[in-house]
């Protein structure tokens, strides 16, 4: 279907060949693990899965049942059945009686199974486990895929089982023990993930892929080449101002796009470098301010000056960088909290803590210079 919008951008997809590859070569295995994506907020994995799922997988091998959470209100377990599965409205033939099925993102069931899996009669995990055996059965391989799943955390079932840890129970049962099924799990909390991970008894039955940000040769590739990649048509940058977008936004495909979006506005005129650096401090100075009023459960600015001289020295830092100057238990949730606000990232693999972007670390350092300035009146 044509887009019925004349749209003067499109969102660019660079790269990511090595990406598509290990997906496309994962998928060709045994299922026998959980894959999680991760990776920081706007690094592209949605856009990366969907592009994956729209040209790089053969249908008649693969069975997919992809869903988003973040296109979801999740607030409870019936929230959650609600998300999975919607009703078909069919008429057999020759039959005027109405069919009503759940036409499942994920499965497919009739009404009455529907009936029994919201009153808790019905065992939602063995109605899954008997959809994946009738798709095998047509000789295709499942291929179930969760964005963002920490949304799912703290909803219960029957108000005692915690759903996020049951549902990987399952996938474990349905990879590694069955090998029903491939599953892949992609979140930007990589600090949940890890907390997953650990709770869960996910060691030995999981991969981690890491989704980063792009390099700095397809960001410049990309903005040299704004027609072909984005329809971008009355855009031209210098080198130069190729430089300050890296500088300020670094590989961060949507901070990117968004900043593009704001300069289309003013390219019948020929842009400065001037203007792009004011713009681009403005962008900056939204984020000083996410740091001036977080208002921290155990620490805040001291906090954040003792990171911020850390990232003076390094891209990252780890917990062990600051545990001489905060208590550690303590540290470590405010540390979960900052990621799960999107300020940082956390790396599952090799415990490194980074700011979500070239803009937040600039805007932290902004933050604290002016801290460092700022003097209480006499």
């Amino acid at each position: 279907m044509k887009d019925l919008i004349n749209r003067s951008k499109v969102s660019a997809f660079i790269n990511r060949n090595e990406e598509l590859k290990f997906l496309s070569n994962w998928i060709s295995r045994l299922p026998e693990s959980i894959l999680f994506l991760f990776g920081p907020k706007s690094s592209g994995k949605t856009a990366l899965l969907n592009k994956w799922m729209d040209e790089k997988i053969i249908r008649r091998h693969y069975d997919i049942k992809y869903i988003n959470l973040r296109k979801i209100f999740m607030a409870n377990y019936r929230n959650f059945l609600q998300a999975f599965f919607e009703i078909d409205y069919s008429i057999h033939k020759g039959n005027v009686k109405e069919k009503r099925e759940y036409n499942l993102k994920v499965f497919k069931l009739t009404k009455e199974v529907m009936k029994g899996l919201e009153s808790n009669e019905i065992d939602p995990f063995i109605v899954m486990e008997k959809e994946l055996e009738k798709i095998l059965k047509k000789k295709k391989t499942p291929i179930i895929i969760i964005d963002e799943l920490q949304l799912l955390d703290g909803i219960y079932m029957n108000g005692q089982k915690e759903l996020i840890k049951e549902l990987f129970n399952f996938f474990v049962a349905m990879t590694k023990e069955s090998h029903l099924c491939h599953v892949i799990i992609a979140s930007s909390d990589g600090y949940f993930i890890d907390r997953i991970y650990n709770d869960s008894k996910l060691i030995k039955t999981s991969e981690f892929f890491e989704i980063d940000y792009l390099e700095k040769k397809d960001v410049e590739y990309w903005l040299n080449n704004l027609q072909r990649e984005s329809q971008i048509k009355n855009l031209t940058l210098t080198e130069n101002q190729i430089d300050l977008i890296w500088h300020y936004f670094g590989g961060s495909v949507w901070e990117i796009n968004n900043f593009l979006s704001a300069l289309m506005d003013k390219a019948e005129k020929k842009l400065t470098d001037d203007y792009i650096q004011k713009e681009a401090e403005k962008k900056i100075q939204t984020y000083q301010v996410r740091f001036q009023n977080y208002l921290g459960k155990h620490y805040d600015y001291d906090l954040f000056k003792a990171i911020n001289d850390l990232l003076l020295q390094s891209d990252h830092f780890y917990e062990k960088d600051l545990i001489y100057q905060f208590e550690r238990k303590l540290l470590k949730e405010e540390l979960g909290i900052l990621v799960q606000n999107n300020l940082f990232s956390y790396n599952p693999l090799n415990g490194q803590y980074k700011p979500q972007g070239n803009s937040i670390a600039l805007g932290l350092k902004k933050f604290c210079t002016d801290l460092l300035n700022f003097k209480l009146p006499h």
